[in-house]
């Protein structure tokens, strides 16, 4: 649940207008948008991680956010374009919108959630 929390803090409470607008933009400006809304993302989980898993959890998510992955996933999976946040014409834009959300935090959950388990060497 803690993991959650933050997740929510660093994506949606701590990221403002100009990464959220920025981050997916090519070139410095887009780079730079994406690594401080990456570092923002990651600092809280300084509060129950070690700087290792708060390393790979930035990186995780950059990897996500700036390379447009969901959206690439979602056209594999769905055998359509990048068009429509990877949804079919078919699908309104508002649910496919949301349901690209939706799967954004699915995979950022899990990614956070593999590096935070016990299991894992980074301790």
């Amino acid at each position: 649940m803690t993991q959650l929390i933050l997740h929510l803090i660093g994506d949606y409470l701590i990221q403002n207008d100009w990464m959220a607008l920025n981050k997916k933009r090519t070139g410095i400006k887009g780079m730079l948008a994406c690594q401080v809304h990456c570092i923002t993302y990651a600092v809280p989980f300084l509060l129950i991680a070690n700087i290792w898993q708060v390393f790979f959890i930035y990186v995780g998510h950059y990897m996500i956010d700036r390379w447009n992955f969901v959206t690439w996933f979602l056209s594999k999976r769905n055998s359509c374009g990048m068009d429509n946040f990877g949804y079919g014409g078919n699908r309104p834009s508002f649910i496919a919108f949301w349901l690209n959300v939706i799967t954004d935090n699915s995979f950022h959950l899990i990614i956070n959630s593999a590096i935070l388990a016990d299991t894992l060497i980074l301790k």
